[in-house]
């Protein structure tokens, strides 16, 4: 059975939608930018803050009081249901979401926990709870969408978008659901992530936007947290086909697993990652991988290993984290929206910003590249050790009927 996108629509730092974010990427635009004296010694440090975008969603006093990022997921699917062109009504819609860390990165869910702990009970704010609760951000986005049927919450690190298509992919080729809305939204940003993202060592701080969270870069000392949201609109080809939708392209396979290592150690090797990788794209050969290097080096070295072993570097990869930096749960979904963007409008986004030193021998695009794009394999790597690997490519009604 054949899956399509027949929708999109997102939202990310300076890009409020899909033709802004179309420009971006042929243009090769970077949206991240440095903030001084946030580290704990007053270091800077690089991020992707959305400014604009949701105002109208801010005058409605009931959603005004709903946690950024779903409001970013309700502006996202918005749009992806107009870009669909779809009438809900009569059909068995389900929804799901992938979100990593949900609302931890608000003022009021950080603020609770100071009030808690200083016993301040007047100051807890009823609506806390639910700013907890990772499905409850989905499920604020299923009322104002009035989606009534099944509805879920996909949560596995930066994969987790990607694993929300997986399981709603199951969903439609069950014949369970007819439509599935699905996305990714993350909004991350705040002191206690940017502290604990610092023990690790896994950001940019005090590096400029020149070698600071740069994919496939030796001189990158981390990733740029960031905040987006995304989401598709996924059918049956033989239902979009009949309702004459505008069919974007076609979701071949999708392939997740774990690292399977202790949580607080880290896997060297990327077995799993170049396992998954090698399962989807099988005997296929992709026009190029929308990869998940983000400025780590020992993830994008991982990337490279893939490279060498699965396409011996003749395969180009790229990054848009070097445009976009890493929104956590959103990722994934923004990689497959980039891919679809790309096989439509015929060009490989380019990796910006890195001169790719200590990455020489693999195939990067530095430059947007202008060819036709048929098929596109996406890697992704999660915090907790998920990996997912999609398989995209262009839809074409004769070989599916």
């Amino acid at each position: 059975m054949t899956i399509v996108v027949t929708g999109y629509g997102m939202i990310a730092p300076k890009t409020p939608n899909i033709k802004e974010y179309l420009f971006n990427l042929q243009h090769g635009l970077c949206s991240l930018e440095l903030v001084k004296g946030v580290g704990y010694q007053k270091e800077s440090n690089i991020v992707g803050i959305i400014k604009e975008g949701i105002e109208d969603l801010e005058k409605d006093r009931r959603l005004k009081r709903l946690p950024k990022v779903s409001k970013l997921g309700m502006k996202a699917a918005e749009e992806a249901l107009e870009s669909a062109d779809i009438n809900l009504k009569q059909k068995n819609v389900g929804l799901f979401f992938g979100i990593s860390l949900g609302a931890s990165g608000e003022k009021l869910f950080q603020e609770t926990i100071q009030h808690a702990n200083n016993d301040n009970y007047k100051k807890v704010p009823v609506t806390f709870t639910h700013y907890a609760n990772y499905h409850s951000i989905t499920a604020s986005i299923a009322h104002y969408l009035q989606v009534k049927g099944v509805t879920k919450t996909i949560t596995t690190g930066c994969t987790s978008s990607l694993e929300a298509i997986e399981d709603a992919m199951l969903y439609l080729q069950s014949g369970k659901i007819d439509v599935a809305i699905v996305g990714g939204a993350d909004s991350p940003l705040s002191k206690a992530t940017t502290y604990a993202f610092s023990k690790t060592k896994v950001l940019p701080l005090n590096q400029s936007l020149d070698h600071g969270a740069v994919p496939f870069h030796g001189l990158s000392k981390g990733f740029a947290m960031s905040e987006a949201a995304g989401v598709v609109i996924l059918e049956r080809a033989e239902d979009a086909q009949n309702r004459g939708a505008d069919i974007k392209g076609e979701i071949v396979d999708i392939v997740s697993n774990n690292d399977g290592v202790y949580i607080y150690s880290l896997d060297e090797s990327g077995e799993q990652m170049i396992s998954a990788l090698r399962k989807v794209v099988k005997n296929r050969t992709p026009d190029y991988i929308n990869s998940q290097a983000l400025g780590i080096q020992l993830n994008d070295q991982i990337e490279r290993k893939s490279s060498r072993l699965l396409f011996e570097h003749k395969i180009p990869y790229t990054s848009i984290k070097s445009m976009y930096g890493n929104p956590f749960g959103a990722i994934g979904i923004l990689q497959v929206i980039a891919s679809l963007l790309s096989i439509q409008h015929g060009f490989i986004p380019p990796t910006i910003r890195t001169d790719t030193k200590g990455y020489e021998e693999m195939n990067i695009v530095t430059k947007t590249k202008f060819q036709k794009i048929n098929e596109v394999a996406i890697t992704n790597h999660g915090y907790g050790g998920n990996n997912a690997c999609a398989y995209i490519k262009r839809y074409s009604q004769i070989a599916t009927t």
